[in-house]
């Protein structure tokens, strides 16, 4: 296993695609959804994660559990490794995970901005998130931005099945968040053959917890 390194940031995304659901796919989608037509919230909910994972899809390989944990600990480890760290957590486009930077970065802010206090609090956050990422699962860096979609999708699926609420079973209401998903997938030319293998793959994904701490 290779020794950890500081996460590097990540680059400016190429946004190369423009992605717009058409009138059939809204069709198609608003059918599942036991709706006649997709609301237009929905329908620009849907479009905007199609375009914010085409922009992330590739990944990054600098983003893992051990190299998050190395990070924090720089946090204590004297003035220039100090320094790099909390430039790290402060920037937008630090490889870390989204709870450790949505956590650390209002801090490490804070710390530049030489506020009162700011570094006590900054590594007492670090030590607390060093110690939930040890008993975090190793995370595969290659499908994380498709596993974030997923749990973006239900979210979306979720705002935009109030009327399904008490009519369906829990059961039925995963299988039809699958089907909507799938219907993205093919729309936005996702390649989903896996899940199409794999159904109980997808629901896996689709239960991916995106909310902030």
């Amino acid at each position: 296993m290779p020794r950890p390194e500081l996460p590097r940031l990540i680059p400016h995304p190429k946004v190369v695609h423009s992605f717009r659901l058409d009138a059939a796919a809204e069709h198609s989608i608003a059918g599942i959804l036991g709706l006649k037509k997709l609301p237009g919230g929905s329908v620009e909910s849907i479009n905007s994660a199609v375009n914010r994972y085409w922009a992330t899809a590739s990944g990054s390989s600098s983003t893992t559990v051990a190299n998050t944990v190395l990070a924090l600990q720089q946090l204590e480890k004297g003035r220039r490794a100090e320094q790099d760290a909390v430039a790290l957590f402060a920037d937008d486009r630090a490889a870390v995970d989204y709870t450790t930077h949505s956590l650390l970065q209002p801090l490490a802010r804070a710390v530049q901005e030489k506020q009162p206090g700011s570094h006590e609090a900054l590594v007492r956050a670090a030590r607390n998130r060093a110690v939930e990422l040890a008993e975090h699962p190793r995370v595969m860096t290659a499908t994380e931005p498709l596993r974030f979609f997923c749990g973006v999708l239900r979210t979306i699926f979720n705002r935009s099945t109030a009327h399904l609420r008490r009519k369906i079973t829990q059961e039925e209401a995963w299988h039809c968040c699958g089907r909507f998903a799938i219907e993205i997938f093919t729309a936005a030319g996702i390649d989903h053959a896996d899940f199409d293998a794999h159904p109980e793959r997808l629901t896996e994904y689709l239960a991916t917890d995106v909310t902030a701490d």
